[in-house]
């Protein structure tokens, strides 16, 4: 009787369920059809960046070189622990060879740096510190790749890093000593392995260290002193940060220094190739007030933040101090000054606020040398590291006008520079005499160098040294040994007498001659030679001859379409106009147009 209840029971709620439902799909006027499915999914394994650096022995072995101090070769050899290495003005000591080893499954880029001096940091001013890899050069700091590891064979480079004394150095650095060094290799994934979409998704991959010490949090108080100058430092041996409050500058009793990560201020630009590192620097009294420097005082402040950087801007809050050349030129508010030797930046301040330091993953100002991030070039000294960088094509920009003590010799590259409005210019030092007049210089088989002008106004410019040499040509570009030179843009000037805006020459044993071709530009030269304007010039007597081709341009006091090179000498090049280029005449000016 109760089972049949039961049963019963079951039945009506079973057909009042299933009514229920039937009413909610009559309600329904459309419904996703679903259904759930699972499978197994391949194992999931993380690649692994591995790399030794490895030194070789006496014997020619290769062992372990981590955490070791590396010791100077001397007659070629590892000497004998404790041996003293002295250095003199012209001398070059080299390490011993060394090698990376990728002993991971996963490709890598890495870079060299020479990060710890052992001994005399001020004898390292002097000392030019140079990075032999497959017998070539290049710069510290590079980038280089090595593949992954396959089976049991590892992908290496072997290279060595040597540095020599500046042979002018003075006496100032007798008794200085420099007894080894320690160097880092920095190494991050490379775009080679790839996911679902490519390999592009590691491109930003950065191997630079994290700059711990730029972050730590510090804190300290001292009690203005009673006279002179009040030093406050996180601590006594090597601080990370020390402020110097000069007498008088400030009524507080207690001065309390706090650095601290701070957050880069947003119209403070980071370009492709560089990074911003910013600290909260607050200087405070005893009652939690912020300190400011009385007026016409102001503070000097000297942080840590690594060795052999390339610190290219350093902001207060949003305002780019003024780099001056040497601690000692801190005269005035507002400069700033990075000792790469010793890894600190000093700076002078008359209030706290965030600071900012803009460091460059190259020897330049930004960029990373391609089409669409050209290395970007700010200073002479930047610019003379064109001729040292190892890629097959580089793209450069100007960002900067400077001047620059020698030629820049580009060759066997394919080399394409931006103006950008901004003038390069040749000046040699007084009493200086070149070997070659240039400022930019294109040669060796494979070398290419294009010229433009990208500033609408265009402005850019390429000027000639002002002097003139006894037997030498002096030219704002010249190409010659295979060379070849496009401009398409920028103002050229020869500013002395027989100064040329393009020189092109042949090496007359070889015959390698060199072409130019002329697209558009300005070119003029200040002073003729014996009543010639050498505009555009070739070398006398070349063998083989080389030819300018003008399709386009103005040139002052000079017509490109009616000029003999050489009426005596038939072998010298040609200068000729392109297809279908016709020259016209607007006063002192010749204009080639299609």
């Amino acid at each position: 009787m109760t089972s049949s209840k039961s049963t019963k029971r079951a039945l009506i709620s079973s057909t009042l369920a299933i009514l229920m439902c039937v009413a909610m799909l009559i309600g329904t006027t459309f419904a996703w059809f679903t259904d759930t499915a699972s499978t197994g999914v391949n194992k999931i394994q993380a690649g692994n960046l591995n790399i030794e650096l490895q030194m070789k022995d006496n014997d020619g072995n290769w062992v372990n070189a981590e955490g070791k101090t590396l010791p100077f070769l001397v007659n070629g050899k590892i000497p004998a622990e404790g041996t003293q290495i002295l250095w003199e003005p012209g001398c070059t000591y080299t390490l011993p060879e060394l090698r990376i080893v990728n002993n991971g499954n996963l490709a890598l880029k890495y870079k060299v740096v020479v990060s710890g001096i052992q001994g005399s940091a001020k004898l390292n001013e002097v000392i030019d510190w140079t990075m032999k890899l497959d017998d070539a050069d290049f710069i510290m700091g590079s980038e280089h790749s090595l593949a992954a590891k396959n089976n049991d064979t590892a992908d290496f480079d072997s290279f060595t890093i040597s540095g020599t004394m500046d042979k002018n150095a003075g006496n100032e650095y007798q008794n200085e000593s420099i007894d080894g060094i320690s160097i880092n290799v920095y190494a991050t994934q490379d775009t080679v392995e790839n996911d679902s979409f490519g390999n592009t998704y590691d491109k930003d991959a950065d191997g630079t260290p994290q700059f711990d010490t730029w972050y730590d949090n510090v804190a300290t108080t001292v009690t203005v002193a009673a006279t002179g100058d009040t030093v406050v430092k996180d601590r006594e041996t090597a601080p990370t940060i020390q402020t110097t409050v000069p007498a008088g500058s400030t009524t507080a009793n207690k001065l309390t220094l706090i650095k601290s990560k701070g957050e880069t201020p947003a119209n403070i630009t980071v370009v492709t190739g560089t990074k911003a590192l910013t600290a909260e620097v607050k200087l405070i009294d005893q009652d939690g007030n912020k300190v400011n420097a009385k007026s016409g005082k102001f503070f000097t402040v000297s942080m840590e933040l690594g060795k052999n950087l390339n610190v290219v801007n350093f902001y207060h809050n949003e305002m780019a101090l003024t780099k001056v050349a040497a601690v000692n030129s801190l005269t005035a508010n507002d400069q700033y000054f990075y000792d790469a030797a010793t890894g600190y930046v000093t700076f002078t301040t008359d209030d706290f606020s965030p600071f900012t330091a803009i460091i460059s993953d190259s020897a330049f100002n930004g960029g990373n040398g391609t089409k669409a991030n050209p290395y970007l070039i700010a200073t002479a000294e930047q610019a003379m590291q064109i001729e040292k960088l190892n890629k097959k094509s580089v793209y450069l920009k100007l960002v900067n006008d400077i001047t620059v003590p020698d030629e820049i010799y580009m060759s066997g590259k394919k080399f394409v520079f931006d103006l950008n409005g901004h003038t390069i210019k040749l000046e040699y030092a007084e009493g200086v005499k070149p070997n070659n007049g240039s400022v930019l210089y294109i040669g060796g088989k494979g070398g290419n160098l294009t010229i433009n002008d990208s500033s609408a106004a265009q402005t850019g410019a390429v000027i000639g040294s002002d002097k003139s040499y006894p037997n030498k040509v002096t030219s704002a570009v010249r190409a010659g040994n295979y060379g070849k030179l496009t401009i398409n843009g920028g103002h050229f000037y020869g500013t002395s007498e027989g100064t040329s805006c393009i020189f092109v020459y042949t090496n007359m044993s070889s015959g390698s001659k060199a072409t130019v071709t002329i697209n558009g530009g300005k070119f003029e030269t200040a002073t003729p030679s014996n009543g010639t304007y050498f505009v555009l010039n070739h070398q006398d007597n070349a063998s083989a001859g080389c030819t300018i081709t003008v399709n386009g341009g103005s040139f002052k006091n000079y017509n490109p379409g009616v000029t003999t090179v050489d009426p005596v000498n038939a072998k010298t090049g040609k200068i000729v106009l392109g297809a279908g280029c016709t020259t016209t005449q607007d006063g002192e000016w010749y204009v080639v147009s299609k």
